[in-house]
């Protein structure tokens, strides 16, 4: 007799612990606050689900990115690192949102266009840039990374979110938007075909949640024992293997980084991708450290929600 009475006490405790951590989001104007009279379970939530996560992922995986000693076990806690802010978000988070921004534009060639003009006009604010982006901002790039220029996993990385515009029957919309804006920076077919592949399950997972299993990792691919590499297609696989085996956001974001080397990355492309799967049931807004993430770095992330949202709404008909 007492265990359905606890099971409800437990739940009405996770219910409220959800709610309270939403409703900080809108509160500090982080979100619309026209979210505030959605159900939790509607796209614009899981729009914006999938963005936090994004970010949450990045700046959660950026204090184990390419680190030369990994600890056994990763703690589910913001860590501090060197030359960077507690809970500061890398550039993948800034070039998503400037990606994003570039959408007000009415055709997929403009808003290419427009976001190498938003990339310039932003480049004193970025960190953590990889090397086609600094290459296209004319800043030098190492020796070791030239072989990196326009193919590494940037453009996968910052047009992945844009997936969520598009209806899995809208592919060829979806691939002439994806496509221009990766071109913008990132040449290679591989780097093309990386974001494509991966833009496809964010547009599947906005129209059937969990509904359909994720594909496999490349016939043959495995773990690389020194860690993700820039490598677009290696990335991609990462990322379906994080995502696959992941009950949680926070599960996503813990496995990523034991996987080291581009961690940041491959925890905010796996964490979003976990959190518009399985929307209120991800845990995202349960996670204790999640208000500790520099959001007022981020002020763009409000306004950049507003587009995607109205562009679902408009596009995705």
């Amino acid at each position: 007799m007492d265990m359905p009475i606890a099971r409800e006490i437990v739940i009405d405790l996770y219910s409220t612990v959800t709610q309270t951590s939403r409703d900080r989001f809108i509160a500090n104007g982080l979100v619309p606050i026209s979210l505030q009279s959605l159900s939790h379970d509607s796209d614009p939530w899981a729009i914006a689900s999938a963005c936090i996560a994004y970010a949450a992922g990045d700046a959660f995986g950026a204090a184990h990115e390419f680190v030369e000693v990994r600890p056994e076990k990763i703690a589910s806690a913001l860590l501090g690192k060197k030359d960077w802010p507690y809970g500061g978000v890398s550039d993948d988070t800034t070039l998503s949102l400037l990606t994003v921004e570039s959408l007000r534009e009415s055709t997929p060639e403009a808003a290419a266009l427009r976001y190498l003009d938003l990339l310039r006009a932003a480049q004193p604010q970025l960190r953590g840039l990889g090397p086609t982006t600094r290459y296209a901002l004319g800043i030098p790039v190492s020796e070791k990374e030239l072989h990196f220029i326009g193919e590494s996993n940037g453009g996968m990385m910052r047009t992945a979110l844009l997936g969520m515009l598009f209806n899995p029957a809208q592919d060829l919309a979806r691939e002439q938007w994806i496509t221009a804006s990766v071109q913008a920076t990132h040449f290679h077919p591989k780097a093309v075909q990386a974001a494509l592949q991966l833009s496809a399950l964010f547009s599947d997972a906005i129209a059937h949640g969990d509904l359909h299993a994720l594909p496999s990792p490349s016939k043959g691919w495995t773990v690389p024992a020194g860690g993700i590499s820039l490598d677009p297609i290696e990335s991609y696989n990462a990322v379906l293997h994080v995502a696959s085996q992941s009950s949680s956001v926070e599960s996503a974001f813990l496995l990523a980084c034991e996987l080291g080397g581009d961690t940041d990355t491959v925890a905010a492309l796996a964490g979003s991708l976990v959190a518009l799967r399985l929307r209120e049931n991800s845990g995202l807004f349960n996670i204790p450290w999640l208000m500790d993430v520099q959001w007022s770095e981020i002020p763009e992330l409000h306004s950049a929600l507003e587009l995607l949202i109205t562009r679902r709404a408009q596009w995705a008909l």
